[in-house]
């Protein structure tokens, strides 16, 4: 643990992104889907590429910002630490918000082997694991969170 909090730390104090050496395709994808809207289910997709580029994967223009610095390494040094096995060995036991006009989660993080997926009506997300109050710091302007 004490490694892991000292290279995130290091990363920190990094003002451009860093890659995960051997990761391909972007650093994280987050979609929501599901919901009730006026005409047709809701959601999105929010896409962080490996330069800090994020943007919408719906039709341009879908540029929404960028993160570096802090942020960025932050979100890169956790993703190349996590241990994804652990976090899908919760699996989420109640009824998926989606089957009551509610929103699903999924997640898909870049890593050296592959992308790995959480989704929220599978697993039963630990929003204050490291990992994803990294993914709320980085992307929380575009992504709405669960506070719990």
């Amino acid at each position: 643990m004490l490694v892991v909090l000292a290279f995130i730390l290091g990363a920190c104090s990094a003002s451009e992104p860093l890659p995960i050496p051997g990761a391909v395709g972007p650093l994280v994808t987050v979609e929501t889907r599901g919901g009730e809207c006026f005409a047709a289910p809701c959601g999105s997709t929010i896409v962080l590429e490996r330069n800090g580029r994020v943007h919408s994967a719906a039709k341009p223009p879908n540029e929404l910002g960028i993160v570096v610095g802090p942020q960025f390494a932050a979100l890169a040094g956790v993703i190349g630490v996590t241990d994804f096995a652990a976090l899908r060995s919760r699996p989420f036991t109640g009824q998926c918000p989606t089957a009551f006009d509610g929103q699903e989660i999924v997640f898909e993080f870049g890593t050296p082997g592959g992308v790995e997926r959480i989704a929220t009506c599978e697993v039963e997300v630990d929003y204050a694991s490291p990992l994803f109050i990294a993914v709320a710091n980085a992307l929380g302007q575009w992504v709405p969170f669960p506070l719990s």
